[in-house]
């Protein structure tokens, strides 16, 4: 597992309460998700100008990911704030040969794909699993990670 995906409206208040629920001496960073002219973000197929906020807390055993919807444009991470408010948004996986095989393999599982895009050195895509699995699966391709 890579991470736990926890969508929040206020980044900086969950940061800092995360921060002391955690007991740590320091916050982390605070970074800003735009899509990337190579792999632009998709949502339900589509071009979206939706941003995200996101900050991480690498612990000992887990990876926390807070999200916050930034900018203009539908998203996964602005529909579900919408629809269900702070809460956990999705799991996360590594994974190699995203586009080469993930994508066919949740096709032929009768899957969809709700959002995908990617970074300078990789690519996502969240999954339409909320219903049947009650959360998204993230699945994350890292071309740096071995």
């Amino acid at each position: 597992m890579a991470h736990i995906g926890i969508v929040v409206s206020d980044l900086e208040k969950a940061v800092a309460h995360w921060t002391e629920v955690l007991g740590l001496a320091e916050s982390p960073q605070i970074m800003v998700g735009t899509g990337h002219p190579e792999k632009p973000t998709l949502y339900h197929g589509e071009p979206t100008n939706g941003q995200v906020r996101l900050a991480f807390f690498n612990l000992e055993n887990i990876q926390i990911e807070l999200l916050s919807p930034h900018g203009e444009g539908e998203n996964e991470w602005s529909v579900f704030l919408r629809e269900h408010g702070n809460g956990v948004h999705h799991i996360a996986f590594f994974v190699k040969g995203l586009g080469e095989i993930y994508v066919d393999r949740l096709k032929e599982r009768g899957i969809g794909i709700a959002q995908q895009g990617g970074w300078d050195g990789g690519e996502y895509l969240y999954t339409n699993t909320r219903g049947d699995l009650g959360v998204a699966l993230e699945l994350l391709e890292d071309f740096n990670r071995k």
